[in-house]
């Protein structure tokens, strides 16, 4: 019996090495072209972006190296929110990536959302003590249960890290510092209003807003250039009622946090309205809420043509 418990015990205690090995080092395998850790490789960007899909479908890469002077780096994972873009800037900033020019996604709807990672790519960028943080603000917002601990720290991208020279070679083949280079392909107008548009949300959830003031206090104390971008969306979401609401209430947040800005960079909001973007075309559009290869590739030209003209 002795043995059998030594041996069980044995067991967890290896098991939990590898959990913690996993968690703090998986960050230190070679970096792709996409991710925080690629942005960290590369020291500078003097115009990162970090967002959520909507900059990874909305951003071309190929526009932004052509149009805007120096380095561009974008940071996306799908859902990506304004309080883990807060921790996520907080920890390149720290790691030592120097940034100039820094661009924020102005999504209501995740602005709207519980704290929670949806992206789990994130945790092979990150430490132990990232992965904690985020843990905590999930657990205090959202609820979040035993299982979801378990997947969070345990099971989830094991299958990457054990695939992972395969799995390095295809993402780095389809992104260019953090830029995606897949085409993907318009709709039309029928497809587009046959979509079910994202329903009602009960308003903004505190912890992201304050997500948004962590991002201006950090955007001030390095004396960064600051920019929420809103990237277009298809004409019918601009005439829903839930998604012009939620809009209205993060420029109007956004607006007071401008009024208090004291740092030494600009602070701007550039909304898609402000930029000569054709909404109502259905080719520029995947969903009612996502660019196609056509509509990223214009709106990032109209979006650098009014950054170099100083909007």
């Amino acid at each position: 019996m002795r043995r059998v418990l030594l041996s069980i015990g044995g067991a967890l205690l290896a098991a939990l090495l590898l959990v913690l090995l996993k968690n703090e080092y998986a960050r230190l395998l070679p970096a792709s072209t996409y991710g925080m850790q690629a942005a960290i490789a590369l020291g500078e960007a003097d115009n990162l972006f970090i967002g959520s899909s909507m900059f990874r479908q909305g951003l071309s890469i190929d526009v932004l190296e052509e149009e805007l002077p120096g380095t561009s780096y974008i940071l996306s994972y799908n859902g990506n929110q304004p309080a883990l873009m807060a921790m996520e800037l907080s920890y390149l900033l720290e790691e030592g990536l120097e940034v100039e020019n820094l661009y924020l996604d102005l999504y209501p709807y995740t602005a709207a959302a519980d704290p929670w990672i949806s992206d789990t790519k994130i945790l092979l960028d990150t430490d132990l003590d990232f992965k904690l943080r985020a843990w905590e603000l999930m657990a205090e917002n959202g609820g979040a249960s035993f299982g979801d601990f378990f997947e969070f720290f345990v099971t989830a991208n094991n299958e990457q890290i054990l695939t992972y020279p395969v799995n390095n070679v295809l993402v780095s083949s389809q992104f260019r510092n953090g830029g995606t280079l897949l085409q993907q392909p318009g709709s039309t107008r029928e497809e587009l209003y046959a979509l079910g548009t994202l329903g009602s949300r009960d308003g903004l959830n505190a912890a992201q807003v304050e997500g948004y003031r962590q991002l201006c206090a950090l955007a001030e104390e390095y004396g960064l250039n600051l920019y929420f971008l809103e990237t277009p969306k298809y004409e019918r979401m601009y005439e829903d009622a839930d998604y012009m609401e939620l809009y209205g209430l993060c420029l109007e947040e956004l607006g007071r946090m401008e009024a208090q800005w004291k740092g030494s960079g600009s602070f701007e909001v550039i909304c898609a309205g402000d930029l000569e973007f054709d909404s109502s075309d259905a080719g520029n559009f995947q969903d009612l809420i996502h660019l196609s290869a056509q509509g990223r590739a214009e709106y990032t030209r109209l979006l650098s043509m009014a950054l170099r003209e100083g909007i």
